[in-house]
């Protein structure tokens, strides 16, 4: 994975993808946001997604609908998708005010947020192998 942008950046670390998002992102960047959470939900060496969010200054409703677009596809996919959003910052008060915080998976750290997804991947292999043992002839 590399680099797209100084203000977009898709990266691995360990099984996970890692998009930041840094500075100011609006309207003129979203066929590029969309096309990194695109390589990110479909990049086969990974198994969930981060956003960091921690050296945005700026969002908009563009970006909002993008993040949200791209939580229901990973929703789809049953890929974790994880946003680590700094407390109190201009995003989370974006995230609060449209009522958006409940639906996406917030963190107040990257470490955070990593943590959350392993949490996630557990009670997905949980459930997955409890499906399997339920299954007739198991």
């Amino acid at each position: 994975m590399a680099s797209d942008s100084e203000n977009i950046e898709l990266t691995q670390q360990e099984r996970v993808a890692v998009v930041m998002l840094r500075h100011d992102i609006d309207l003129e960047d979203g066929d590029e946001v969309t096309a990194v959470f695109r390589r990110a939900l479909t990049d086969v060496d990974t198994v969930a997604t981060l956003l960091d969010l921690g050296e945005l200054s700026f969002a908009d409703s563009t970006l909002l609908n993008l993040i949200l677009r791209a939580k229901a596809e990973h929703d789809q996919a049953r890929r974790p998708f994880v946003l680590a959003v700094t407390e109190g910052g201009s995003v989370r008060r974006l995230f609060d005010i449209t009522g958006v915080t409940d639906v996406l998976g917030l963190a107040g750290t990257r470490d955070e947020a990593l943590r959350r997804i392993g949490t996630l991947l557990a009670a997905d292999a949980d459930a997955d192998a409890a499906t399997r043992s339920a299954e007739p002839g198991s």
